[in-house]
């Protein structure tokens, strides 16, 4: 049986810059459109690599689920101990014996990032730090980073202590979307604690870009790193650059990638969920048409450039036969084809929408039936609608 392939009158002419491309200096770096789910930029994020500060994300994920699962709370104190104290790097400051609650732990974590609050967190959950490394190590893999291994919680050079990119940016994602009421933690701009204010070190927060997160990293062999994502209107992105040399190179790289992801792509939302897209032909009903819709919105990035086109059409596989409930999926899909996001790739681009019913229609009598029945044998002889080949 031939499909029934039927044109929706949908033409855009999207109109801005000709170049979309981004040039990073960066050693490993990933851009994705949340919205859409597409990936804009992408340099070697599989290969683990040193992720410095920016692996304390995983010591926030291990306490965020104790949170969830009532095993911890916000106002729990823990002790800090020795180990805590005389722990190097950047700090929270924290005296050796002092008590001090989970939320102010978390803080000195998200905005100080304090080696001794994460090794006090790391003995609270886990009896001692390495025991908790063991600990993220597990979990990392049973939600999905394949490419971590932890030795330690504070990121500290070690060279078991290894996490690629693509598992970073997946590991901030799930944190934002997981876990909102902690997330937003993560736009604070400074914290005091025992009388010392340190601000945030995350450099895009002041920048009026939209970021409200995440982390930033740097050692010796790592180079400076940083996780962000930002939200302009209805479109959020989250990126990670590893690699750089530099504070200032960092925030630079940073800037140009958010301001790039927002201003070469283009939002377009076609349908909402659950609009009517066409109304189709529907054999042995009490109706001779029924609606169709897509049960998601719609949503597609294309890039800002003069000329691309984008077309819609509806391909379904073979008939639709009454009875139909209202929601049921349909045996087809919404086709919008557009030119492809990066620039070095020359063949149009396909995106698939799935089909359900957006009405319930009845099976008919016996007289419709008749009917239909010749109409469906007249249809395949006569070829009523345009079939894909």
């Amino acid at each position: 049986m031939k499909k029934a392939c039927i044109f929706l009158p949908i033409l855009f002419l999207v109109w801005a810059n000709v170049s979309f491309g981004f040039v990073t200096t960066a050693k490993t770096a990933l851009v994705v459109d949340n919205t859409t789910g597409d990936v804009l930029l992408s340099k070697d994020i599989h290969r683990p690599i040193p992720p410095a500060s920016m692996s304390k994300l995983m010591t926030l994920w291990m306490v965020f689920e104790a949170l969830e699962k009532d095993r911890l709370s916000l106002q729990e104190k823990l002790i800090v101990s020795r180990r805590a104290w005389k722990k190097g790097g950047s700090k929270m400051f924290l005296r050796q014996g002092e008590k001090v609650t989970i939320e102010n732990l978390i803080r000195g974590v998200i905005i100080q990032s304090g080696n001794d609050a994460c090794i006090v967190l790391a003995e609270g959950l886990g009896g001692t730090e390495e025991n908790f490394a063991e600990l993220m190590t597990i979990r990392a893999k049973e939600i999905g980073l394949e490419h971590s291994n932890f030795s330690n919680s504070t990121g500290w050079p070690d060279p078991k202590q290894k996490m690629s990119s693509s598992d970073l940016l997946l590991l901030a994602e799930k944190i934002r979307t997981q876990f909102p009421e902690y997330y937003k933690i993560f736009k604070e701009i400074e914290f005091t604690w025992d009388g010392i204010t340190q601000k945030n070190r995350n450099p895009l927060l002041a920048m009026k870009l939209g970021v409200d997160g995440l982390k930033t990293g740097y050692t010796e062999e790592a180079g400076y790193g940083l996780i962000a994502s930002a939200k302009q209107g209805k479109r959020r992105i989250s990126f990670i650059i590893t690699g750089l040399k530099s504070t200032g190179q960092r925030a630079r790289e940073a800037k140009g990638i958010t301001t790039w992801a927002f201003r070469h792509f283009k939002l377009h939302s076609l349908f909402e969920k659950n609009e009517n897209i066409v109304n189709a032909p529907i054999w042995l009903g009490t109706k001779k048409t029924i609606e169709l819709a897509s049960p998601v919105e719609t949503r597609f990035l294309t890039p800002r450039n003069p000329n691309d086109l984008i077309s819609a059409k509806i391909i379904l596989d073979g008939e639709i036969v009454a009875p139909i409930k209202k929601g049921q999926p349909i045996k087809g899909r919404l086709v919008i084809e557009t030119k492809p996001l990066k620039s070095e790739n020359t063949s149009t681009r396909k995106l698939f929408f799935p089909l359900i019913a957006n009405e319930t229609v009845k099976k008919g009598g016996f007289t419709i039936r008749v009917r239909t029945n010749f109409l469906s044998i007249k249809k395949h002889i006569f070829d009523l609608f345009r079939v894909k080949e």
